[in-house]
């Protein structure tokens, strides 16, 4: 008979008090990174936005192929709804705050070229979610949970974005390069609140669509507490947050995003190891918003420092419910992760970002580049879930408080 050491019995409990050490912690490293720079800069607030971005899909359970699946197979509407939700909001207060200052979008703005390609990116990207069985932002949240199956996903993953690397100069000169930037209030050549109406009428018009498939759910009697610290939050309130946030890093002149991210950090290894020239076009400077620059060494830069800042949020939000659990996996889950992961960072790389940075910061600003990426990646998602119907694609949703053993129900009480 084998037994799990005493610590990850601790963490498999809703433990609020060891969460709350887990977020004064990463308090501790923003004010240290503040007294490092001199300044609430860069770096600091990076850490800020990554740990909000981890509870945001950690409480809120927030993944694409989810919200696919439920509707496809449970008839529930309420993930989609919820990444409804982020977009109504980061384009409510984006847009809506360009147009009350009188401001423009800043040049890091996440407005992206739309060019055959970026279809096909999107694509690649939704098809590999279902293999893979969630995002790169979802992997990111399973390992915080102690899933060790997001490891080889999220390998492979990085190996994607070298391969979207390598082919980066093909990619730059057959599609990138000269495609346009559509910009819809400039495209279109309406305002800035024009703008916001017709991406909220969008919205309005898919949530209406949607508003049949809702589950009978009764009251909630549970209490308070049980319901912030234990149980998922409703998917459309965990969608607000994340639409504020990335509302927020506009105004921080911080796009948010994790993929600029981990493609940096693929680059430097990548250029490290030969496999990928010195310059890049496009990607230096910027391109659609998305600075991917080629750094000497991996150090606690910006970049690096909002994963673990998005890894903290989500750990601590993981011990608050006693979602941590260490899993393995078997090999043929194995092979989907690397295959799947593959995909995602090959198409995340060519479309120059995902659903968070991609989608939702370019919906923010009034891109069309998010609003074909997100279409055409849902009809990866749709398609890939259409030939592998198995809900095993997600992971199952989690037991109910009301089911869970006594001393499970009252996170205050142990």
């Amino acid at each position: 008979m084998t037994t799990r050491p005493l610590i990850l019995k601790h963490l498999s409990q809703p433990r609020p008090w060891t969460a709350a050490a887990v977020m004064l912690a990463a308090a501790l490293a923003c004010a240290a990174l503040t007294v490092a720079d001199g300044r609430f800069g860069e770096r600091s607030w990076a850490l800020v936005a990554g740990v909000v971005f981890g509870i945001a899909l950690q409480r809120g359970e927030l993944s694409l192929v989810r919200a696919w699946r439920d509707l496809m197979m449970l008839g529930d509407g309420r993930q989609l709804t919820g990444f409804l939700a982020a977009l109504a909001v980061a384009a409510t207060l984006t847009l809506g705050g360009f147009a009350t200052f009188g401001l423009s979008p800043p040049a890091n703005a996440r407005i992206g070229p739309v060019d055959w390609l970026l279809p096909v990116a999107a694509f690649v990207f939704g098809v590999g979610s279902v293999v893979a069985r969630g995002g790169v932002m979802v992997h990111l949240r399973r390992l915080s949970e102690g899933s060790l199956v997001a490891a080889p996903a999220l390998a492979a993953t990085f190996l994607g974005f070298v391969l979207g690397l390598m082919s980066w100069p093909w990619s730059w000169d057959v599609a990138i390069g000269h495609a346009p930037r559509p910009w819809l209030p400039g495209e279109l050549g309406i305002g800035l609140w024009t703008t916001l109406a017709l991406e909220l009428a969008v919205v309005a018009l898919c949530i209406g669509l949607l508003w049949r498939y809702r589950p009978d759910i009764g009251p909630d009697r549970r209490s308070l507490a049980v319901r912030i610290l234990v149980e998922p939050w409703p998917a459309v309130w965990a969608g607000a947050l994340l639409g504020a946030l990335v509302a927020a890093s506009y105004a921080a002149a911080e796009p948010l995003g994790l993929i600029a991210e981990c493609a940096t950090v693929a680059r430097a290894l990548a250029t490290l190891l030969g496999l990928t020239p010195v310059h890049l076009p496009g990607l230096d400077a910027g391109v659609g918003g998305l600075v991917i620059p080629l750094i000497q060494r991996i150090e606690a830069s910006e970049h690096v420092v909002i994963i673990f800042g998005f890894l903290f949020g989500a750990f601590a939000c993981a011990v608050a419910s006693g979602r941590f659990s260490l899993t393995g996996f078997s090999g043929r889950e194995a092979v989907e992760m690397v295959v799947g992961g593959v995909m995602l960072g090959w198409g995340a790389m060519t479309a120059l970002g995902a659903v968070t940075g991609e989608a939702i910061a370019g919906v923010a600003v009034g891109a069309l580049s998010g609003w074909v990426f997100l279409a055409f990646a849902s009809l990866g998602v749709v398609a890939a879930l259409k030939l592998d119907p198995r809900q095993a694609v997600t992971a199952p949703p989690p037991v109910p408080s009301d089911e869970l053993p006594e001393d499970r129900k009252d996170p205050l009480g142990g």
